[in-house]
């Protein structure tokens, strides 16, 4: 499998901080290495695992923790906010090769069971999930699959699915500004939940840790009382 980088801002004080994140990962399978940064709270985690399992790993030092960037020629994420409102996720891309681009998401209050992922033309939610338009299969591409189709995730009894896919044939230069769109395969719906794929920071591409307009830190945002969904 292709590792990635993903880049965390942990709140650490002191080199004990720094021990006890370290130790968090340590004979973790699936964690190829861990880059720790004090002065700057940053961990740089290589790994085959889905984020939010490393992330997982990070907050049981008991630490706040925030997602930064992802390595790779290109990064982006579609968050989840159209369709079935009890539907709530986000998921990320990054071409981390010219031939592997991986998708990695973790999305709540699905139907157990199986669902498709898919990236539709159009990146208009103005209807919600009914103005995604069709599949996306571009012009000139003659493949085996339908180029848009991502394959399947798994929901949990919980309703949460956690994946890591890695596509030998998506480009992400292609669907940024497309629709990523969640179908359950469970009960009849079309298309249970959707969202734009936007481009997002790369690694050490997010410097900033206040926001402009009003003052609120990334520590802010990460303690502030959560909704049904911990994304």
């Amino acid at each position: 499998m292709t590792s990635t980088k993903i880049q965390f801002l942990v709140q650490m004080t002191c080199e004990s901080c720094v021990k006890t994140v370290k130790q968090s990962l340590q004979n973790v399978p699936g964690v190829n290495d861990v880059e720790v940064n004090l002065k700057e709270g940053s961990v740089v985690v290589d790994s085959i695992l889905p984020t939010l399992e490393v992330q997982k790993k990070l907050e049981s030092t008991g630490r706040p923790v925030a997602i930064k960037g992802y390595d790779g020629s290109i990064a982006a994420v579609s968050i989840l906010e159209a369709g079935e409102e009890s539907i709530k996720g986000v998921v990320r891309f990054v071409q981390a090769t010219p031939n592997t681009c991986i998708i990695d998401g973790t999305i709540d209050g699905l139907v157990p069971g199986e669902h498709s992922i898919e990236v539709h033309e159009c990146g208009d939610l103005s209807r919600g999930c009914e103005s995604v338009g069709k599949l996306f299969n571009p012009v000139g591409y003659a493949g085996k699959r339908n180029y848009g189709s991502l394959g399947q995730i798994t929901a949990e009894r919980n309703g949460r699915a956690a994946f890591r896919i890695e596509d030998n044939v998506l480009r992400l230069s292609d669907v940024i500004g497309r629709s990523l769109v969640v179908s359950s395969q469970v009960r009849d719906i079309s298309h249970a939940s959707c969202g734009i794929i936007a481009r997002s920071a790369g690694l050490f591409q997010n410097p900033k840790t206040i926001c402009a307009c009003d003052g609120t830190t990334i520590w802010d945002e990460v303690t502030k009382p959560k909704s049904k969904s911990s994304l």
